[in-house]
């Protein structure tokens, strides 16, 4: 016997925003929760992060009991590092620092040129979804 086809409809344009909306708040809280913890990490400005903090922040959260998984952590600074106001911060180049605040190592000329190429990409990318949304 052949299986059933099941035909499904695309997402409204009202579910595919409140999609977007939910994991906008999902991001927020994630990143919300690292904030309270390691004073680096403010909303407002954002700082180049040292090399290695994801480890040390496991590190830590685990010698002082808190209470937050090694997930909500990864994806926390995923969402952090991957604003557009930290790529930004990343290609004026300068100082990184430790979860502190305290300046640990130096933005290489090498990092500063890939943040500028994932700003190139995403403006790029958002050109190309208003021309295609001009064009409907």
């Amino acid at each position: 016997m052949s299986q059933p086809v099941l035909l499904c409809r695309p997402p409204s344009a009202a579910e595919e925003e409140n999609r977007a909306e939910a994991y906008k708040k999902k991001q927020k809280h994630l990143t919300n929760r690292i904030v309270q913890h390691w004073p680096v990490f403010t909303l407002q400005v954002a700082r180049p992060l040292a090399i290695g903090i994801r480890e040390q922040m496991i590190a830590d959260a685990e010698a002082r009991g808190l209470d937050i998984t090694v997930s909500h952590i990864k994806q926390g600074l995923y969402d952090y590092i991957n604003r557009r106001l930290y790529l930004k911060t990343l290609t004026l180049g300068g100082s990184r620092f430790d979860m502190t605040g305290q300046p640990n190592g130096e933005i290489t000329p090498e990092q500063q040129q890939d943040a500028q190429r994932k700003l190139g990409k995403w403006d790029s990318g958002k050109n190309r979804q208003s021309e295609s949304e001009v064009s409907q």
